[in-house]
């Protein structure tokens, strides 16, 4: 009596050739998963849109998915071919960390956050890759030290003017209709920053506000009706504070303006590199 049997071969992740629109991630998780490709689009889409997480969820699957037909992904590939380098290795990821960072906290809509600082260090990454032994010795001791002097400077702008990295790039605006809505924290990292509180009663006793730009205008429009005691500040530009005027570096202005009220405002308003406005309806 004869016998057989049918082995079946385990199936693989893998990135299809045919049927994808990018790398075929979707498409080789919908095969192996046996689900619409379209899911996995939406999905990776909605998460980009929604925090940068869907385009690095794309890219980490992209490079340790293996290609159909192959039997190692992109990743296993750069690691094997590096093995002698690894200082090569670390430093391109170093940069690469760093863009990725910056990239989890963007927001394409309605500002890009911090996508323009991914975009420069995910370049310089780019860069660093590049200055390998492809190159000669001249240009990759040249490529690498404008890399370090290019991330050194970034590190130097963002130290000394105190640039919240993590708060977004681009025009804010904000205006509460009620005292509840007033935070005690407003910060961008670049761009203006416009709080107005022209519209707010506060309520009696002291209400405090601390708002902050990187890089960028600072203005804030106070109520007619409330004290306020504000201390401006700038690493490099100007303070406007009501009717006192400054300009220069290191810049620190401190102004209180009474109204009798019973309403105080408490304010602290600093730019690193910038304008700082406080004026009244």
């Amino acid at each position: 009596m004869n016998t057989s049997e049918t082995v079946r071969e385990p199936r693989r992740l893998t990135r299809p050739r045919e049927g994808r629109w990018i790398a075929g991630v979707s498409a080789g998780l919908g095969d192996y998963f046996d689900l619409n490709p379209a899911f996995y689009r939406i999905a990776f889409a909605a998460l980009a849109l929604a925090g940068g997480t869907g385009v690095l969820l794309y890219l980490a699957a992209w490079l340790v998915m293996p290609e159909e037909g192959s039997t190692t992904s992109i990743a296993g590939e750069i690691l094997e071919q590096n093995r002698d380098r690894p200082r090569r290795v670390v430093g391109c990821a170093l940069l690469a960390l760093a863009a990725i960072v910056a990239l989890s906290e963007a927001r394409f809509w309605p500002n890009p956050g911090n996508f323009w600082l991914a975009l420069i260090l995910g370049l310089a990454a780019l860069a660093w890759w590049w200055a390998g032994p492809r190159a000669g010795v001249r240009v990759r001791v040249v490529s690498a030290t404008l890399i370090g002097l290019l991330v050194l400077g970034l590190v130097a702008l963002v130290l000394a003017v105190r640039v919240p990295l993590f708060s977004g790039v681009g025009n804010r605006l904000v205006r509460p209709a009620v005292a509840t809505d007033v935070h005690s924290r407003y910060t961008l990292g670049i761009g203006n920053l416009t709080v107005d509180l022209r519209d707010v009663s506060l309520p009696r006793g002291q209400t405090f506000v601390n708002a902050r730009v990187g890089i960028g205008n600072l203005r804030i429009v106070v109520p007619t009706d409330a004290t306020v005691d504000v201390k401006g500040s700038a690493g490099i530009g100007e303070v406007r504070l009501l009717d006192a005027h400054d300009s220069g570096m290191s810049v620190h202005d401190h102004v209180v303006d009474r109204t009798g009220s019973g309403r105080v405002l408490v304010l602290k308003a600093r730019t690193g590199i910038g304008q700082v406005e406080v004026e009244r309806n």
